[in-house]
């Protein structure tokens, strides 16, 4: 699989103003801000206006992809899952702030940590978890809290769930714990 591939063929489907926009989520943007993580897949956000965007979009993505698996379109040989801007307010402040990066000789949009760490909150896995916790070292807690202030939903999940992987640590270079039983002084 060649994650390259798939982003050029972003890039090219943005220059070719198929799409206007787009940002990096999930395993693969986490990767600009932590050490890599295995994931088969690339999760997008497009930038669109309505349904009826997407749709004409997405025909055109699997216009080009060279097949589909399950809700992945395959381009460049990278399971590729899309998702629209209008499905979530979230999801639209999630691409208009993306960072721009480089990989390789190729320029590309991912979210930001912060952007990065709702999101895992919004999916609340376990593989989430364990990025959230590391993305953290790396977001201004400034404007995370901002963030889920303006995104949480009327029960504070994102604000509790926040909490809660605070509260977990994970260790330093060289730290260890200490055995079960034993006193920490």
């Amino acid at each position: 699989m060649a994650f390259i591939d798939a982003v050029a063929a972003l890039n090219r489907f943005k220059r070719r103003r198929i799409i206007r926009d787009y940002a990096i989520i999930g395993a693969v943007a986490a990767t600009a801000y932590m050490e890599p993580m295995a994931t088969a897949d690339l999760d997008v956000i497009i930038l669109v206006s309505s349904d009826q965007e997407y749709r004409r979009i997405f025909g055109i993505i699997s216009e080009y992809a060279e097949g589909q698996d399950g809700m992945h379109q395959i381009l460049g040989g990278v399971p590729l899952q899309v998702f629209p801007s209008s499905l979530m307010p979230l999801y639209q402040d999630t691409v208009e702030n993306a960072r721009q990066i480089r990989i390789g000789n190729m320029r590309t949009k991912v979210a930001t940590p912060e952007h990065l760490i709702l999101l895992g909150l919004l999916a609340d896995r376990e593989q989430d978890h364990f990025r959230i916790r590391h993305l953290l070292r790396n977001a201004d807690s400034a404007r995370l809290t901002e963030l889920v202030e303006r995104f949480d939903d009327a029960e504070n999940n994102f604000a509790a769930r926040l909490q809660n992987l605070r509260g977990t640590s994970i260790p330093r270079e060289r730290e260890v714990a200490p055995p079960p039983g034993t006193d920490e002084f």
